[in-house]
């Protein structure tokens, strides 16, 4: 995940502290799930013996918890952007920048909720290694998308003072 530090770093220092905190969660995040898995790290063989029956146990009986706590971590960062968002004082929730960057905030967690749908419906069927490979990647590539096309522009966008 990208963190746009020359966007943010404009922001008042209690909200760049509160975004970069947030921020960090979900690197952390990232990473702890690029982890977690044993399994996922290492590139399958053949027969299978990468991974030990208790190991792959251990991997699916956690695949929950993860994709369940980044729609918990994504939708309270999403909030609290939106309020900082809102603080500003040419921003009000009609503000064209400010909606479309609401809606992908909602068009992400409704992405994050049908992953995790997909992965647990398909964890007996699918490779759980394989499931964390995935969900890792799509779920960076989610946030990277949306740093790049509304965080980066709508916080300096805050930046502009209206005519």
């Amino acid at each position: 995940m990208l963190v746009h530090n020359k966007a943010i770093n404009q922001l008042a220092p209690s909200d760049y502290a509160i975004i970069k905190k947030e921020h960090k969660l979900l690197e952390k995040y990232l990473n702890d799930i690029r982890d977690a898995c044993i399994c996922s790290q290492q590139v399958p063989l053949a027969d299978h013996h990468v991974c030990d029956r208790e190991k792959h146990t251990s991997c699916q009986g956690r695949l929950p918890s993860f994709l369940f706590h980044i729609i918990d971590l994504a939708g309270k960062h999403f909030d609290h952007e939106e309020t900082i968002m809102l603080s500003r004082p040419h921003i009000t929730e009609n503000y064209e920048y400010f909606r479309l960057h609401r809606q992908a905030h909602l068009d992400v967690m409704q992405n994050l909720q049908s992953l995790a749908d997909d992965y647990l419906s398909a964890r007996k069927k699918t490779d759980t290694a394989q499931i964390y490979r995935l969900f890792y990647e799509k779920i960076s590539s989610l946030f990277d998308e949306h740093d790049r096309l509304f965080d980066d522009p709508f916080i300096e966008s805050t930046q502009t003072k209206l005519n």
